[in-house]
């Protein structure tokens, strides 16, 4: 590796078969962890010539890795995201967001039940609705209610609904589904 410039996430592999260096961007770093290679480093490469050349370089590099080991192969996903925290000597550190010992909630949802309305507000289109199977409330949208015309729900109604578990819905851990108010 000539060169890594971490700001450009790209660098430059230099190469018999490549005059004048072979361009190489993060997407072709074909490592396990944060896509960059370092300056020096000893790398096997896969590339191929540019029609038109680009920054300079005639060349540009497909796939990439530190010699001795194997290049880590990506499915074709169009997305992958991870989180890092950089250090000043260009090294980077993976972030985890989830506690080790925490485990993400099981999704799960309930079949019609009764309750009662909490909160409806009009104007936002949402509320809560309080029932034993849900504690703490249930938050509920006004897309969800079985109604004709403007939906809405009446504070203190009787209500049918379906919900299921959600991480934090505006600080609820469930959410309806489907919400008909009972009619007198």
């Amino acid at each position: 590796m000539r060169s890594w410039h971490i700001e450009r996430m790209q660098g430059v592999i230099d190469g018999d078969d490549v005059p004048g260096g072979c361009l190489v961007r993060f997407a072709a770093v074909a490592v396990d962890g944060f896509p960059a290679l370092h300056p020096g480093d000893h790398v096997e490469f896969e590339w191929h010539r540019l029609d038109r050349p680009e920054s300079d370089y005639a060349y540009e590099c497909t796939r990439a890795w530190p010699v001795g080991q194997q290049p880590v192969t990506r499915g074709r996903r169009p997305f992958r995201a991870g989180l890092w925290r950089m250090h000043a000597d260009g090294s980077a550190e993976q972030v985890s967001l989830a506690s080790p010992g925490q485990d993400s909630p099981v999704a799960t949802s309930g079949g019609p039940t009764t309750g009662i309305v909490r909160i409806w507000n009009d104007e936002d289109g949402w509320g809560v609705i309080d029932s034993p199977q849900t504690p703490g409330g249930c938050w509920a949208h006004f897309s969800h209610i079985v109604a004709e015309g403007f939906r809405t729900v009446d504070v203190g109604a009787g209500v049918t609904f379906e919900w299921q578990q959600v991480t934090n819905q505006d600080g609820y851990r469930y959410c309806a589904t489907r919400v008909e108010q009972h009619r007198t």
